[in-house]
């Protein structure tokens, strides 16, 4: 999927405005866990060294953070523009960094105790990717307020009340946490319910 198109988003989706239109709404009630910064600047140093890290902090308006500390989430947000700006041309595009870095998040969210906890709750259960994604966005995203509908045994839509990372940040990260949990074929596509909301389509074998 480009940063251009995208079905059922219209005809001109693109990754930059979707994050900025996002940003705007980032009031400063709205804050999010640490271990997200940490997983990004964790992304940009493998991609484009200390000297990245440094900009993509700053643009943030942060020093430092701890996993489960709150720090504003238009601080994210700062910080995720910065480094798709800064990686996209070598990486594919804007999208595509957003996509890498929720494959980070995931991964490091995962190995963490809460994301430990996640995946043994949901480890007998047939429908475990989307169970486990519904109790991550609880714990990273408090104001999320996620729910889920089925469609199937091996399909189900992951509704999301408020997000203010982009739609492609969500694909990623689903994506990574079905093969994390051993699952094949694994589709995820995000669609906007409105300016803050979302669907999250996602299906496995």
């Amino acid at each position: 999927m480009s940063d251009e198109t995208g079905e059922g988003r219209g005809p001109s989706y693109d990754a930059r405005e979707d994050l900025e239109s996002r940003l705007r709404l980032a009031t400063p009630e709205y804050t999010t866990r640490g271990i997200l910064f940490l997983a990004t600047l964790a992304s940009v140093r493998e991609l484009g060294g200390e000297a990245m890290v440094k900009r993509c902090v700053e643009a943030s308006g942060e020093s430092e953070f701890v996993e489960f500390f709150n720090y504003p989430t238009s601080a994210l947000l700062q910080m995720l523009g910065t480094a798709a700006g800064l990686l996209g041309a070598s990486l594919g595009g804007y999208a595509e960094v957003l996509r890498y870095i929720a494959k980070r998040t995931v991964e490091t969210y995962m190995t963490s105790v809460v994301g430990r906890s996640a995946q043994l709750v949901s480890s007998t259960d047939p429908m475990r990717l989307v169970r486990t994604l519904e109790a991550l966005y609880k714990v990273s995203m408090v104001y999320s307020e996620p729910t889920v509908v089925w469609k199937g045994p091996k399909r189900g839509v992951l509704t999301v009340q408020r997000t203010f990372t982009p739609l492609a940040y969500h694909e990623g990260g689903a994506l990574t946490l079905g093969a994390m949990l051993g699952l094949k074929n694994v589709e995820a596509y995000a669609r906007p319910t409105g300016p803050l909301s979302l669907e999250l389509e996602i299906s496995w074998e």
